[in-house]
């Protein structure tokens, strides 16, 4: 078992971190290798995917609470092989991403080196007992819907943390609530989202492009331009995403927002509601095999088709400011779709004022 990166942190209170412990899980139940099981304490499962599991756990070295990602070696009848190459990635765009508060903080990485199929482990500071998805379903049974504050507070967390993304370079790719952490334990204070899951994260740089795009994001949360298979695409594929993340918060019902049973019917979906008239005007459509999709779009009479998103999310619901974010996120014209660092100088998000002037973050 090698040790590829460790960070140590100041010890914080522990009569209030053992507050948070909860159950140890059977030891049967967790095969991790002895250097981390050492160190970490296994409390209880927070999620399992397809390429491996996430566990809550103490750290004992560095006396917090931690998530600790299994990504599996091998495939069986449970998880999909992660190759060290992904492992490395999602790693290294973590630690890119290091100090912001609103991107998951990267506490160590381990690779079992025991073996030739060994499973990697990341291990991040504990962030949350939901992700959105949870949280906001968990609302929706409750009976609370989310105020236009709440969703401008939410946005503004996320939004400030794809900026850091970008800005150091990296694509996240995959911006769906599952991948957005979630604490709500802070007593009245304002809730703190966190951006995780970087599995499937590429440099923005990148030259050449894997064709994995398609398969990054699940169909409701894919840009437009994904679908239509570009390979030319910027971090506003991830602003795409938190644009219906913000969908599905003001609409309160916990789904997906362009949710249905079909790629095709997903596509259907969003051209309904946010128009055509930005896949027809974008200029890299000629540039695609599906570059005869602007003369259907014209000779069927969606060329200047702007969509209907103003009327699913009137002004009652949501203010002109307000929509002015979330119809520029949702831009079907990905030249034209608002950048994170430009969502956020939106007035939507001014917060305080002097003699006209406004503080912007």
């Amino acid at each position: 078992m090698a040790a590829v990166s460790a960070e140590e942190e100041e010890e914080p209170p522990e009569a209030a971190m053992k507050k948070e412990l909860g159950p140890t899980p059977c030891g049967s139940c967790i095969a991790w290798p002895p250097a981390v099981s050492e160190r970490y304490e296994p409390l209880e499962k927070l999620g399992e995917g397809m390429f491996g599991d996430v566990y809550k756990a103490w750290d004992r070295v560095g006396r917090r609470l931690v998530a600790v990602k299994r990504l599996s070696g091998r495939t069986d009848n449970r998880f999909v092989e992660t190759s060290l190459r992904y492992f490395a990635r999602e790693a290294m765009s973590l630690g890119a991403c290091r100090g912001h508060p609103s991107v998951v903080k990267l506490v160590a990485t381990h690779a079992d080196s025991a073996r030739s199929d060994g499973d990697c482990f990341l291990v991040t500071k504990y962030a949350g007992p939901l992700n959105l998805r949870q949280y906001m379903r968990l609302r929706s049974v409750q009976g609370r819907p989310f105020l236009e504050a709440e969703v401008r507070d939410a946005m503004r967390q996320l939004l400030s943390g794809a900026r850091r993304v970008h800005d150091a370079g990296v694509l996240h790719r995959d911006m769906v609530p599952e991948n957005v952490i979630v604490d709500d334990r802070r007593d009245g204070k304002k809730v703190v989202y966190r951006i995780c899951g970087f599995g499937v994260s590429e440099r923005a740089a990148r030259p050449d492009r894997d064709g994995s795009a398609p398969l990054a994001s699940p169909s409701p949360y894919r840009a437009p331009e994904i679908f239509l298979g570009s390979q030319d695409y910027d971090g506003r594929v991830d602003t795409w995403g938190l644009g219906c993340i913000m969908a599905e918060l003001i609409a309160g019902s916990g789904k997906p927002f362009f949710g249905a049973n079909l790629d095709a019917k997903v596509f259907e979906k969003m051209q309904r509601a946010v128009g055509t008239q930005g896949i027809v005007e974008w200029s890299g459509l000629q540039r695609l095999a599906r570059r005869d999709l602007a003369a259907e779009l014209r000779e069927k009479g969606y060329a200047t088709y702007t969509g209907c998103l103003r009327e699913v999310f009137p002004e009652e619901q949501l203010s002109e400011a307000g929509f002015e974010v979330l119809s520029g996120l949702l831009d079907a014209n990905p030249e034209r779709r608002l950048t994170a660092k430009a969502a956020l100088r939106k007035p939507w998000f001014r917060r305080f004022s002097f003699g006209g002037c406004c503080f912007v973050p």
